[in-house]
């Protein structure tokens, strides 16, 4: 094996450290943050039309992903509690989630078995008959935590239902306000913005859904190849996303160098995962061999 294959090969070794501080995920967050605030206030001081404060907020909302995702695993910064931080700071609009607690674990259950019968992902993501419900995945996440919650200790139930308590008085209280907008500009965004998530994140990465963690964890996930230059923004760097679950703290805009840094490997290993750029899974000649 070449050393530029190796797991501890110094570029690899360089690439999988936490920064300080990663810059292009607080830059995101930010972006889509002010993004929303400005859509409400120009859409309600009828600057712009309707239409394009509901796609605003829905893009947005969709890019608040990224880095919540980032802070869960502990790649938007080197201390935890600034990742704690960023990860409130990037849900704390996304209902049931509050400051993300309940989201970093559902999440980190995933990575451990996924594509198995325990992955809380699998049985929505995994059928296009359930794309109506895609944009209700974390109400799924927290029925799958208040039917189990002795699955995940180190979390309290009280503490969930205080932080939906207070979310559910926020949006009571805005609703009192101005209903109308309420439902515009933070409802129906809310629910494009969970299903475009649920569409990038966990169902075209993971495409037909077949390689188990359990069974190789070279094949749980996809790499699709070509046309980054459109695909790597539009997807959020996750047509990586094999590169995702090998090297989980990685920060996102590190996935193509890693891919490299173990060209060789990653071929020889997960050959069958790597696809097309509009392809939607891979071919099932090849995932036979």
């Amino acid at each position: 094996m070449n050393k530029s294959d190796s797991t501890n090969s110094p570029t690899l070794a360089q690439l999988k450290v936490s920064p300080p501080l990663a810059w292009p995920t607080v830059l995101i967050l930010v972006g889509a943050v002010t993004t929303i605030a400005l859509s409400w206030f120009l859409t309600m001081n009828h600057f712009w039309p309707l239409w394009l404060g509901v796609v605003a907020n829905s893009v947005a909302g969709y890019a608040l992903f990224t880095p919540a995702h980032e802070a869960i695993h502990r790649a938007a910064a080197q201390k935890p509690k600034t990742n704690d931080f960023l990860l409130a700071a990037a849900t704390f609009v996304a209902v049931p989630f509050g400051k993300g607690k309940l989201f970093r674990l559902l999440h980190m259950r995933h990575h451990r078995f996924a594509n198995e019968e325990n992955d809380p992902d699998h049985w929505m993501a995994s059928s296009l008959w359930t794309m109506p419900l895609w944009g209700l995945w974390p109400y799924f996440y927290l029925y799958t935590f208040l039917r189990n919650p002795a699955l995940f200790p180190n979390v309290k139930v009280s503490e969930i239902v205080r932080e939906i308590v207070v979310a559910a008085l926020i949006i009571g209280a805005l609703w009192l306000w101005a209903p109308f907008y309420m439902l515009m500009l933070w409802l129906i965004p809310t629910y494009f913005a969970f299903f475009l998530m649920c569409l990038v994140f966990m169902v075209l990465p993971h495409y037909p859904h077949t390689g188990r963690q359990d069974e190789d964890p070279n094949t749980t996930a996809l790499m699709r190849m070509g046309q980054e230059w459109l695909l790597t923004p539009l997807l959020m760097y996750q047509n990586y996303h094999l590169v995702h679950h090998l090297y989980p703290t990685v920060p996102f805009y590190r996935y193509g160098k890693v891919w490299k840094a173990r060209e060789q490997y990653h071929r020889e290993h997960s050959g069958s995962m790597i696809i097309k750029p509009f392809q939607l899974g891979p071919d099932t000649d090849r995932r036979a061999a």
